[in-house]
């Protein structure tokens, strides 16, 4: 005999026995604001903090688009999604590297006049312009040389792998130090090397 529930008082109905197949997780939403730090700051293993601009800046930063930080458990990814709906991909600049993400880029004053023309009415204009500037300072088991990025329906996604350490395990002890018998092994190698090359230069 089989047996259904109804779950959560919704229509949704599943089988006993494929309980453990249900996701039933509920996820609350709660708002976190991007803090700034000194560029001094020490970032844990797995965080991502945002920093102070530099004060010597080409432009001044006008508007800050709205930005999302997490680690990916499961990939072991620090993944960065920033919002910036219609904005070209050659107007997004990303920089990377000496511990820190910077993500930058313009949107002109005059945007909606050169892409509609001269002649507009304008009623409402909520959408931001002039210049964005986004540093972040990255933990130092960040890998910034994988470092990826991807522009889609106007979110930019960052994806930055971070090293982990290994599981504890039993180191074994031997009489010779490793670093004698790597030298050991490295000088078989050449002599092994070199008489290959003899042999050949010979034929």
């Amino acid at each position: 005999m089989s047996c259904i529930l109804k779950c959560n008082d919704t229509n949704d109905e599943i089988i006993v026995g494929d309980i453990d197949n249900y996701n039933n997780k509920t996820y609350d939403y709660v708002e976190k604001p991007s803090v700034m730090y000194k560029p001094s700051t020490v970032v844990p293993p797995n965080n991502i903090l945002e920093i102070t601009p530099p004060k010597d800046l080409e432009y001044p930063i006008t508007f800050y688009p709205t930005v999302d930080t997490f680690f990916d458990k499961d990939n072991n990814n620090l993944v960065t999604l920033m919002e910036l709906p219609g904005f070209p991909i050659s107007d997004i600049e990303i920089n990377i590297g000496d511990g820190e993400m910077i993500v930058s880029g313009p949107r002109p004053k005059e945007e909606l006049y050169e892409k509609f023309g001269e002649n507009l009415n304008i009623q409402i204009r909520e959408r931001k312009v002039g210049y964005f500037y986004r540093r972040f300072k990255l933990p130092n088991n960040a890998m910034d040389n994988t470092a990826s990025a991807c522009y889609d329906n106007g979110i930019l996604s960052i994806i930055i792998e971070c090293s982990q350490f290994n599981p504890i395990r039993r180191l074994e002890i031997t009489n010779t130090p490793n670093y004698f018998i790597n030298n050991k092994k490295n000088n078989i190698n050449k002599i092994n090397s070199n008489s290959i090359d003899n042999n050949n230069d010979q034929n």
